[in-house]
């Protein structure tokens, strides 16, 4: 008993940890002050106003938001089908050495990472590009995508897929329309954790951005260095709320997912109208 009291306790105080710093930028965001302090000075929206009238604030969510819509997609693709080869695959490379790669980049060091995207993108012409930075944030997210496939496909019986090809289906139309729906759900859920990896990450960001193109989060950090306002409080509110929100959805995603597949099984089910 004492334990399970000693247990609560040290969560309570882990969650107090985490969340404060969270709740205090919250509260400066609402300040009707130029400076951020806390407790705040009065009550004021002027600085959520401010990020959606100032072109650098809405510049900078724009280009984040269009690179990790692009980066979840090419994730998504990409994991998805090194997530097959792993777990399907019958060519030439090997399903660990598929593994390796898809999971390396959580390996590597970010800042290794991004120093060899510069070189790269220096030579190609990609710094400073968004879709090269879209390419980058892909392969940083690609992990999560592959994690979530690759289990996915470990519950589902390949029993199933032999059944579709012996009944004359062929390998891409068993793929397409047999295992990809049944693993649509884990790949979606991966591409929202993509998609919040690219929103978030400033690293790489910070290597292949410009000055005429900045994702959020080096707009935040250039704001703090030259002098921090209460509008990047609000900057970090609004992401704080987009991340709890897009983790939300995906948690949701798979159990509606299978409601609508049970639904769709009895509504076929014989002597159901």
């Amino acid at each position: 008993m004492k334990s399970g009291v000693g247990s609560k306790v040290i969560a309570v105080l882990l969650a107090i940890v985490f969340v404060a710093p969270t709740t205090i930028v919250i509260a400066t965001s609402f300040t009707s002050g130029n400076m951020i302090l806390f407790p705040p000075q009065g009550f004021s929206f002027r600085w959520y106003e401010e990020l959606f009238t100032t072109p650098r604030w809405t510049n900078a969510f724009a280009t984040s938001f269009q690179v990790g819509i692009l980066a979840a997609l090419l994730a998504m693709i990409l994991g998805t089908l090194l997530g097959l080869g792993a777990a399907r695959g019958r060519g030439l490379v090997p399903g660990w050495l598929i593994m390796g790669l898809a999971l390396s980049p959580m390996v590597v060091p970010t800042v290794v990472a991004a120093v060899g995207f510069y070189i790269a993108g220096a030579n190609m012409g990609g710094v400073g590009n968004w879709i090269y930075l879209a390419i980058a944030h892909a392969l940083m997210g690609l992990p999560f995508v592959f994690i979530n496939v690759l289990a996915s496909l470990g519950s589902v019986s390949e029993s199933v897929e032999e059944a579709a090809r012996i009944s004359g289906a062929s390998p891409l139309s068993t793929v397409l329309r047999i295992t990809l729906p049944l693993i649509l759900p884990s790949a979606l859920v991966g591409g929202l954790l993509a998609f919040v990896t690219s929103f978030d990450e400033y690293i790489i960001a910070s290597f292949l951005t410009s000055p005429w193109l900045r994702t959020l989060p080096v707009e935040m950090f250039a704001d703090v260095t030259t002098g921090a306002q209460p509008s990047t409080s609000a900057v970090s509110t609004l992401v704080t709320a987009a991340t709890l929100t897009i983790l939300c959805l995906g948690a949701a995603i798979p159990a509606l997912m299978r409601r609508r597949r049970k639904a769709n099984l009895a509504h076929a089910a014989p002597g159901r109208n």
